[in-house]
């Protein structure tokens, strides 16, 4: 069971591609597909493939009993399956790629962001210094690695800067992860909005990521050629922005790509796997073939090549600082995760036993 035709051919418009198409025989006989571009609290807007209609839907109610923990329900950018008159999300296709934080607070869980985006447009502003650090760089480029996500560096603000400091970030950039995907941007004349359209061609999904006040919301107006979301001056007093997108939204770009807005992250806690920061420290893991030991965990080791390569120079000690920090906090949050699976799976398998005996 398939798409009609037509269907098929406006889904893949909207992002649909051969991991839904594979995945489409497990729904319901008769069922819709859709995808989720806006999140409320409860219900979601989906468009739907067949006349490009956009619907308000909700949870069905069998959909419902079935979902064990927050990660089970639509994120912008999901594929669902419709019940037959549209209005009733009955299945979530499982998600290609992810951008997922750890909650905030003191919950130990995954909080997805947003599914099935090819690329991640990660946002810093130019018109201060808590605006971009090297930190929050690599923090941004594990988070998207995570995900199975590809990252682009969007230098924001670029008419508040000087051309020796953007010179200098972008050197920056290009020594924490050599050939990442890199445009300057300035929204009130117009700098690098052509050069970030063509990075995300028919077909394609982006997702704008960065703190509140870096100019996400100005650039997707840029990039649509309106002014249809809201935005806001940064604070002078703190600089500190300000969140104008309350909920995640995915716009139709004119060129054909998609585009997911996101409210700015003020709390960036990471939640993956260890080898998610292959992408964000690679002088890392070229070195750590060569130490003696192959568990080595390069904190005081005999024969560690990368505490060698740091102690040469070769490796800024800063950025074995960043990489253990960021290691033993994906650590921590693997060690919640399996536990929080395990009850999971638990109260997941509880409510289908209850239904195959209703």
């Amino acid at each position: 069971m398939s798409p009609g035709e037509t269907e098929f051919t406006n889904a893949r418009t909207l992002g649909w591609t051969d991991h839904e198409s594979a995945r489409w025989d497990t729904v319901p006989a008769g069922s819709i597909p859709a995808r989720i571009i806006t999140r409320y609290s409860s219900s979601w807007r989906a468009i739907i493939p067949s006349g490009f209609r956009e619907v308000p839907v909700e949870a069905a109610g069998a959909f419902h009993y079935l979902c064990a923990g927050p990660e089970d329900y639509p994120v912008v950018g999901d594929w669902v399956a419709l019940s037959p008159e549209g209005g009733l999300i009955q299945q979530l296709l499982p998600r290609r790629t992810t951008i997922t934080r750890q909650e905030p607070g003191r919950a130990a869980r995954a909080q997805v962001l947003v599914s099935n985006v090819d690329s991640a447009l990660l946002v810093f502003g130019l018109d201060g210094h808590r605006n971009y650090s090297i930190g929050l760089l690599e923090r941004f480029l594990t988070l998207s690695a995570a995900g199975g996500v590809e990252p682009v560096v969007v230098l924001n603000k670029a008419d508040c800067a000087s051309p020796e400091r953007i010179e200098i970030i972008q050197s920056e950039v290009e020594s924490v992860r050599p050939g990442t995907a890199l445009c300057v941007t300035s929204v009130p004349d117009g700098r690098g909005l052509e050069e970030l359209r063509n990075l995300i061609p028919p077909g394609s999904t982006a997702c704008c990521l960065g703190r509140s006040g870096v100019g996400k919301s100005s650039i997707i107006n840029a990039l649509l050629d309106e002014r249809s979301m809201r935005t806001a001056e940064v604070s002078r007093v703190r600089n500190r922005g300000r969140h104008t997108t309350t909920n995640s939204q995915l716009r139709l770009l004119p060129g054909g790509g998609m585009l997911i807005d996101t409210p700015g992250l003020r709390e960036l806690q990471l939640w993956g796997a260890e080898d998610s920061l292959h992408g964000s420290f690679p002088e890392i893991l070229e070195h750590a073939p060569h130490c003696r030991f192959r568990d080595c965990r390069h904190q005081g080791e005999p024969g560690c090549a990368v505490q060698q390569a740091v102690a040469e120079g070769i490796i800024p000690h800063q950025r074995l600082d960043h990489y253990l920090e960021q290691r033993d906090e994906l650590a921590t949050a693997d060690l919640r995760s399996r536990m929080n699976a395990a009850s999971y799976e638990k109260r997941r398998w509880k409510k289908i036993s209850r239904t195959g005996h209703s």
